[in-house]
């Protein structure tokens, strides 16, 4: 028997005779609650979202990035974004637990590297094409390629960025996924505006409800993928009645219109055996955003701390999960870790997930 094969089977027999002097000491071992057990893996009833933040807290936040950006020339912004992002993650919870952000600061700066280079390199080929052009139609077959590259790069920056934050977002362990493609969203984002032109605007609240229906059940929280019911002609409803009201009201009623949607879209969403339920409404909506724009105001700018908490809390505080959750079904997923070029992407174009 060569050496190390000797070495490993007696190392392997002392621990098997070590581990068998420990189960003869140990003291047994008490005998599971089968009863607690089931309540510590089923969530039932009403299943509150909040948020736990605090304006100090997020303003030292702000105020560390503000000046790291400054003596670094703004190097340090990814890092800046992911400290942000890990304290609204950590402050939002539901039930008892909170959601976590995985996401670094190294992950979103080579992101953001991969970005400018293709953009450099866009920017550079387009400056060529241009420079070969002399006739006018040319030019304007130009601009239409220039055009439709824009609307490629906003594909990526929406796919991108929805992939990378629910691939680094997780609840009690659990991690959540996007599994939805850059064709699959290119087919139906360009099918939905086609058919808005066609139909002068009609078809608007219909396509609406087909990308949130794609948008939410591509979306997966460990194993399991979550569920939408809502109807188009529903949705038209809302939207018909919401676009008058805000022309006869000079677009005051815009809050409504914009709560009404939301809630609809949430109150149609499930996952397993629970819902999700919204209580947002316009008035709270107008009530609120009036608040953030005016502590803007009258502090110029340094109360945003506090007003970006209070908004999240308000917020949160309209939604809840009902119904019941078996913990023990979910399952991690197989990781899908996506890239953070999305991410950087959308830094770009101002692209919210």
């Amino acid at each position: 028997m060569p050496e190390d094969d000797k070495e490993q089977t007696e190392f392997d027999e002392e621990l098997n005779r070590q581990e068998a002097l420990n189960a003869e000491t140990a003291e047994p071992k008490p005998v599971p609650d089968v009863e607690s057990e089931v309540e510590e893996t089923v969530l039932e009833g009403v299943l509150p979202l909040s948020f736990n933040g605090n304006g100090v807290e997020l303003l030292g936040i702000l105020i560390n990035n503000f000046l790291l950006n400054l003596l670094t020339l703004g190097i340090y912004y990814p890092w800046a974004k992911a400290k942000q992002l890990r304290y609204y993650y950590g402050a939002s919870r539901i039930h008892d637990s909170d959601f976590q952000f995985h996401g670094s600061g190294g992950e979103m700066f080579i992101g953001l590297l991969k970005v400018l280079g293709v953009l450099l390199v866009l920017d550079l080929v387009y400056e060529g094409i241009l420079a070969g052009i002399i006739e006018e139609r040319l030019l304007l077959l130009a601009g239409l390629l220039y055009a439709l590259t824009f609307l490629l790069l906003m594909l990526i920056a929406s796919v991108g960025v929805r992939r990378y934050r629910m691939s680094r977002t997780s609840w009690r362990g659990i991690r959540f996924r996007f599994l939805g493609t850059f064709k699959a969203t290119g087919i139906l984002i360009a099918r939905g505006w086609l058919l808005t032109l066609l139909s002068l605007g009609l078809y608007y609240p219909y396509y609406l409800n087909r990308f949130q229906d794609y948008w939410t059940t591509k979306t997966t929280f460990g194993n399991i993928p979550f569920s939408y019911d809502g109807q188009g002609k529903e949705v038209f409803r809302i939207w018909l009645k919401g676009i008058l009201l805000t022309i006869l009201t000079l677009g005051i009623y815009l809050f409504w219109l914009r709560a009404n949607l939301q809630r609809y879209f949430w109150n149609r969403t499930g996952y397993g055996e629970a819902r999700i339920i919204s209580t947002l409404y316009g008035g709270k909506l107008l009530k609120e955003s009036l608040i953030f724009l005016l502590i803007m105001i009258f502090t110029l700018g340094i109360g945003r701390a506090w007003a970006v908490v209070r908004y999240k809390k308000f917020y949160l505080g309209t939604l809840s999960l009902e119904g019941k959750i078996n913990l023990a079904e979910i399952k991690q997923a197989e990781a899908e870790l996506a890239g953070a070029t999305g991410e950087g992407m959308a830094d770009f174009f101002d692209v919210e997930m």
